[in-house]
Order: structure tokens, then C-alpha cells, then sequence
């Protein structure tokens, strides 16, 4: 179960990354460079957000390693989200970037797993499992 679970993680990271080009050249597109550079800024943030909480996850549950591990994994969390907040609020104060796209940027990740869980249920639906 372990190897189809890092398929399906897998599967996702490559999405994720999909997801953020076709917004983001959408947005330059139909939309203003401000927002879609909001987009783009967004999703760069969320997605490197989301491999660095992965990583340091693995380390973190990894049976192998005890002792101060969980700590450094809190310790780690909360100044990349204190770092993730400056740089967001950052580029929100100098005008850089719009809110709005900022936040579809954002919600990469979110997007992504909704998508591909409709896309794994689509097939197992299919296959006559569910």
C-alpha cells in the first residue's frame, strides 16, 4: 500500500505543478499582470511550502530518529509559517501582487487534492469498487 501511496503523492506534486502553469498563464492572459503575478507568487509559496512540510514530515515520523525530533519539527513549522507570512505580507504591502490572486495562488495545494481525489474516485467508480 506504501508504493501506491507515493504514486498517488507523486501524482499529485506533478499536478500541483500543472495546476499552478495553467493559472498562472491564464491569468497573464485574461487578466491583469498584478494578479497574475499574485498567482503565480501564491503557488510558488504554496507549492514549496507543502514539499519543505513534507520533507521535514518524513524526518519527523521516521522511527529511526528519536529524541529531539519533534520538537525541531515544531520548531521548523512555526518560523516557515512566520517566514511564509512575512513574504506574503510583503507582497501585499508593496503592491506587488493582488490579494485576489495571491489567494487562488494559495489554494494550489487545495485545488490539486480536490482534483485528484475526483480524478481516484472517478476510477474507482469505474472499476465498480465503489
Amino acid at each position: 500500500m506504501l508504493i501506491k501511496d507515493e504514486a498517488l503523492l507523486n501524482r499529485l506534486e506533478q499536478f500541483n505543478w500543472v495546476l499552478l502553469a495553467l493559472l498562472a498563464s491564464g491569468s497573464f492572459v485574461f487578466f491583469s499582470r498584478k494578479f497574475a503575478l499574485g498567482v503565480l507568487a501564491g503557488g510558488i509559496l504554496a507549492v514549496a511550502n507543502y514539499y519543505l512540510v513534507k520533507r521535514s514530515l518524513r524526518r519527523a515520523l521516521d522511527p529511526e530518529r528519536q529524541g529531539k525530533t519533534r520538537f525541531l519539527y515544531l520548531l521548523k513549522y512555526g518560523l516557515r509559517f512566520a517566514a511564509l507570512g512575512l513574504i506574503i505580507a510583503l507582497l501585499l504591502i508593496k503592491g506587488w501582487v493582488s490579494p485576489l490572486g495571491m489567494l487562488l495562488g494559495l489554494s494550489i495545494i487545495v485545488l490539486g487534492i480536490a482534483l485528484v481525489g475526483v480524478v481516484e474516485a472517478r476510477k474507482l467508480f469505474f472499476k465498480g469498487v465503489v
